[in-house]
């Protein structure tokens, strides 16, 4: 059944690439051959990199494999763009076929006018998509809660970091530079710190980065679903080896705080314990902050008397119109909610999967402050 899922999905991607290289096209209608040969490689090489990658790419050399990774996702996004300007170009073609029959360049298939503009508006998208995502958002929130603290506690939460092939060292010590100048109690990663796999990462040595996290009372993660497609328990190893305290269906208290971290592991593994299961043995007094990457069954944690759940995991969709989704997905997609007394935040991610474009949504890092009562 997967197979022939996936064969529908190739075979739809395709048509669409078809149908945007074809409007693409007409910028070299009338160039020589050898342009028009180079022209239709790039167009294939775009549309099959993904697919290459993916049927290879952990074979291949480190930097040919990013590449690949880079071209095929970046374009895997933009080809929605694309496909909707083209379509959004025939729909104006059919209207004025029918109605005005105007002989502007637009409604002419074959003007390399038309070609160009097409190719031009979608390169306009990505310079501000990837804009937008180099723009990291700093969100500031601060919840406050009925239990004794020794004072206002203040968390940076990272989500959906996505190191491997397409981030690397460069924007992963933006990011640490920016978590270490908040000067937390501690930081909070609920999941999705690797992509799809290990490799890169030791490759690019980017646990010594990790290691540069700097906080008083160090850094605490949760595994996300994506440490399961790298593979959990080397995941776990390398985080772990990052210096970073990984919480599978554990506990982690600190007394001096007054607080218990609770990680679970993440909804992946079906034979996870409940969070009631988890909860049981804990002081109430406490203030309760819990890792949990995919925000589904809010109500778990309300139920379980959670003061603060920190979750990822939807990126908001990272694009419009796939934040529609998302949002209907999900209760809480992005963003602060509370439930009775249980707050949530949802981070749509400092990182991101694939091409690294935001449209309609951000890139963000979170500082929690959490006051109580003295």
């Amino acid at each position: 059944m997967k197979r022939y899922l996936f064969l529908g999905i190739f075979i739809l991607y395709m048509l669409a690439n078809a149908y945007v290289f074809y409007n693409y096209s007409a910028l070299v209608r009338d160039s020589d051959y050898s342009v028009k040969v180079f022209f239709g490689g790039m167009m294939t090489l775009m549309s099959l990199s993904v697919i290459i990658f993916y049927g290879v790419g952990k074979r291949l050399p480190v930097y040919i494999a990013s590449y690949l990774y880079k071209i095929g996702t970046g374009w895997l996004m933009l080809s929605i763009y694309a496909f909707m300007l083209c379509l959004l170009f025939d729909i104006g073609w059919l209207i004025n076929t029918l109605t005005v029959k105007s002989n502007l360049f637009i409604y002419n298939h074959h003007s390399s006018a038309r070609g160009s503009l097409l190719i031009l508006i979608t390169l306009a998208i990505a310079f501000i998509g990837h804009f937008t995502y180099l723009k990291k958002k700093r969100r500031e929130i601060v919840i406050k809660v009925d239990k004794k603290l020794p004072k206002e506690l203040r968390f940076v939460l990272l989500t959906d970091m996505h190191l491997g092939y397409a981030i690397e060292h460069k924007e992963l010590n933006k990011w640490v530079k920016c978590v270490n100048d908040e000067q937390a109690d501690a930081v909070l990663i609920a999941g999705d710190v690797i992509d799809v796999s290990l490799i890169p990462l030791q490759y690019y040595k980017l646990d010594e980065v990790l290691k540069q996290f700097n906080s008083k009372y160090g850094t605490y993660a949760c595994l996300g679903n994506h440490e399961y497609l790298a593979g959990a328990e080397g995941s776990m190893k390398f985080l772990k080896e990052s210096g970073i305290k990984v919480l599978r269906d554990e506990v982690m208290s600190i007394d001096e705080l007054n607080i218990n971290i609770i990680g679970r592991d993440d909804k992946t593994n079906r034979h996870r314990k409940e969070l009631s299961e988890l909860m049981m043995p804990l002081d109430n007094n406490k203030v309760s902050i819990l890792l949990d990457h995919q925000p589904y069954a809010l109500e778990q944690a309300v139920n379980s008397k959670i003061d603060l759940q920190c979750s990822g995991h939807t990126h908001r969709g990272q694009m419009w119109p796939i934040s529609w989704i998302t949002d209907r997905l999900f209760e809480n997609s992005h963003g602060y909610l509370k439930k009775e007394n249980t707050h949530i935040y949802v981070s749509s991610g400092v990182g991101i999967w694939g091409g690294r474009y935001r449209i309609g949504t951000v890139s963000e890092y979170i500082v929690i402050r959490v006051q109580g009562v003295q």
